[in-house]
């Protein structure tokens, strides 16, 4: 038992995707905390009264400045283990306390207000800090998810043809459509001369398993392979749905598989 809890506590704790996301982790962080202690006036600040606001915009700067230091010292020492940074954050948890004791102290001291002892100030900025801890990660990993959609967006990939001897290499958020005419598949490109196209001896399910961690590329039609992201709009009827880019002129038709809600939410992609 104590073997496999000192192997845990000796694991790497791989802080990068924080580091990465510092400044704007930090920055919402401090907005967070204005409009939390704004809102909901926890610890007994509403008989701050009119100098509530104030009183917060100090909390909310300091809670801006202290985790961009503390993400800035992370940065210098690569190598964290689970309990290192544990005893860290122990430490930190009490110098983090401290210093907003200190200027919220100095603030009540400008308008006369009642001090509270750091004891008291500590288990309510401890109840914060867990808030605090619960709202970054949340927020970093929204910052991560998205980071990550947009790096698959401008990803160089290669696809090649079922016999693997023949390929071609693109940026997937160049590619507009593919469509296929007998044993040739067409790439059609987004470029700066216009709309450029590849062709490769293919077929249309075989790209698209390729193409399977792409969300966005969807196909819509037995001979049609599109990037959502190119398509903006829906024209004609049940009887036959076409999609439209200001990229091409030609229509792309659907499948009657589609229903018109169903366009609407692949287009959102």
């Amino acid at each position: 038992m104590f073997k496999s809890i000192l192997f845990f506590l000796k694991k790497p704790f791989n802080l990068e995707p924080f580091i990465a996301n510092k400044l704007i982790l930090s920055l919402l962080h401090g907005l967070f905390i204005i409009l939390f202690l704004n809102i909901f006036k926890p610890f007994n600040l509403d008989v701050l009264k009119e100098y509530l606001f104030g009183y917060t915009i100090v909390i909310g700067v300091l809670t801006f400045i202290i985790p961009l230091l503390l993400f800035l010292f992370l940065e210098k020492i690569k190598n964290w283990s689970i309990y290192s940074f544990s005893i860290l954050m122990f430490f930190f948890t009490i110098l983090y306390s401290l210093v907003l004791w200190y200027f919220s102290s100095i603030y009540k001291d400008l308008y006369g207000l009642i001090k509270l002892n750091f004891i008291l100030f500590y288990k309510y900025s401890s109840t914060l800090i867990i808030i605090s801890i619960l709202f970054m990660l949340i927020v970093n990993e929204k910052l991560l998810k998205k980071e990550k959609k947009y790096n698959k967006i401008i990803d160089e990939i290669t696809i090649y043809s079922e016999n693997k001897k023949e390929k071609i290499t693109i940026h997937i958020d160049k590619l507009i459509y593919i469509t296929i005419d007998g044993n040739y598949a067409s790439f059609f490109l987004d470029t700066t001369n216009g709309v450029k196209e590849l062709i490769l001896r293919n077929t249309l399910a075989n790209i698209l398993k390729q193409l399977k961690d792409y969300p966005f590329i969807v196909r819509c039609h037995k001979s049609y392979i599109i990037n959502s992201l190119f398509f903006n709009k829906i024209k004609g009827n049940a009887r036959g749905y076409f999609l439209k880019s200001k990229n091409i002129e030609s229509k792309i038709p659907v499948s009657r598989s589609f229903n018109k809600k169903e366009l609407v939410d692949l287009l959102k992609k």
